[in-house]
């Protein structure tokens, strides 16, 4: 039996569920041992998604072991006798035995949110990846967060350096008319350290110093200048060249250029630099109305090229004014971020806690240039089938941290996965997940296994095979 790399693209409402649940429960009724549960993992995004999947395999399968053949058969266990090729008697034994060893053995029914998975592997290997055996896991990561915030405003009037740039922030808030209530606006920004694809570009400057920032300030400020400066003169000296060849202001089609570069000289360089006249400028389209005289028309024309060239010039130095602005603006609020990251860092250490949204970048870490992580090696040998609802809340890293599990068990020889998701559902942005990243394993644009997807789009009415099923015996009765 070959390995399967199936996708499916399901709408709300389309399926979706019962799908995972058949073909969940199919490889359980085909497999010769009821333990064969322990070798498939089921991930999904919630710990409510995770009971709703839990509750349909452990009901489905209660619902074959009480099948009456008089009575009219659930469409599912109809549709896995179809489907294994076995008999209405036979799955309901099947299922039977399968559902007592289930509940005997519950802890290894690897139904799991990301989280909790990529937890267990941390947990597991934590000497190998250099982690405090007792480490604890922070769930409520905005309690660190918010103690890292109190302890930084703490330190201000202790610290100059860090009073320093407490002070400008909260004076530049204030500039811009918004809150000057440094420690709400800290904490707003602080939830960016706790974000996957913000955090490994923060990263970059966790080695920087407020100094660091302050210098990085001071140069850009100046580079500010420079550029200023450099675009005011260059405005001067076009409005002396048109005055000097005697031309009027009104002598320009709309009086635009000379006004545009007049506003330049002033020092207003918010101006706009897509307009229909510069276009002709540049390619030396007409810049006079009709009415003007002859030799007006033919001074222009001259004077031109130099137009031209000084217009590209200034309009290159706008752009790159606007970009050094942009930076300076966020100088402070890096820093600061900087600084809580930092404060954060301490608090983990001092109370020997690790984030839940770590998880991923230390995987991602530890098994990156990896041929076979060796963190994965026992994993890989118990799970030989891998289904995922919710793909398209599946960041990057995650993808990529499980894309070495799934590649061994697509090299075997029965081993299999499955992957679910909605492309559309991914706008949303859901910790990090990625339409297109859905969308190019869908389409076949990119595929990281030796195995060819088989592609299925479930458009079929859920709702004509749902069936509500009520017992009066409790599932330990059963028992």
């Amino acid at each position: 039996m070959k390995s399967t790399f199936e996708i499916y693209s399901a709408s709300a409402g389309s399926g979706k569920t019962f799908t995972l649940a058949k073909s969940y429960l199919k490889l359980l009724i085909d497999a010769p041992n009821p333990e064969y549960f322990k070798h498939i993992l089921a991930i999904t995004f919630t710990n409510k998604a995770v009971g709703e999947m839990k509750t349909r395999i452990i009901d489905m399968l209660k619902v074959f072991s009480f099948e009456n053949p008089s009575e009219n058969r659930h469409p599912m266990f109809l549709q896995i006798c179809e489907a294994s090729n076995i008999s209405p008697e036979r799955l309901k034994e099947k299922s039977s035995r399968i559902l007592k060893h289930i509940i005997y053995n519950y802890g290894a029914f690897d139904i799991s949110t990301i989280d909790g998975f990529t937890h267990r592997v941390i947990r597991t290997f934590a000497f190998d990846l250099k982690l405090p055996g007792n480490f604890e896991v922070e769930l409520e990561e905005d309690l660190l967060l918010n103690k890292a915030v109190d302890q930084l405003i703490a330190r201000a009037g202790t610290d100059k350096v860090l009073t320093k740039v407490l002070v400008d922030f909260a004076i530049e808030k204030a500039n811009e008319d918004k809150s000057w209530d440094i420690s709400y606006d800290f904490n707003k920004i602080a939830k960016l350290l706790v974000s996957e694809n913000d955090l490994r570009y923060l990263n970059e400057f966790k080695d920087k110093t407020l100094a660091d920032f302050s210098k990085l300030k001071h140069n850009i400020h100046e580079s500010i200048n420079t550029h200023e400066v450099k675009i005011k003169e260059s405005s001067k000296s076009i409005l002396a060249l048109i005055e000097e060849c005697g031309l009027e202001l009104d002598d320009f089609s709309g009086s635009y250029l000379p006004k545009h570069f007049l506003k330049l000289s002033q020092g207003n360089f918010n101006v706009e630099l897509d307009r229909k006249w510069q276009e002709n400028l540049l390619e030396g389209g007409t810049l006079y109305p009709k009415r003007v005289l002859e030799h007006v028309a033919l001074t222009i024309n001259d004077i031109q090229p130099t137009l031209a060239e000084v217009f590209h010039t200034t309009r290159s130095q706008i752009y790159q004014l606007r970009f050094l602005k942009a930076i300076y603006k966020n100088i402070t609020p890096l820093s600061v971020l900087n600084a809580i990251q930092k404060e954060l860092q301490q608090v983990k250490d001092d109370e020997n806690k690790i984030l839940i949204s770590e998880f991923n970048t230390i995987v991602s870490n530890e098994i990156k240039n990896q041929p076979t992580p060796f963190i994965y090696e026992r994993l890989g040998e118990k799970f030989k089938h891998y289904f995922i609802d919710e793909f398209q809340d599946t960041s990057k890293m995650q993808w990529q941290n499980l894309v070495p599990l799934i590649d061994n068990t697509l090299a075997s020889e029965y081993g299999s996965a499955m992957l679910v998701g909605d492309a559309k559902q991914a706008i949303y942005r859901w910790r990090g997940g990625e339409a297109k990243q859905f969308i190019k394993l869908y389409h076949k644009v990119e595929n990281p296994f030796q195995v060819t997807p088989e592609i299925h789009s479930l458009d079929i009415n859920y709702r004509s095979h749902k069936a509500v099923v009520h017992f009066n015996n409790s599932l330990f009765d059963f028992i």
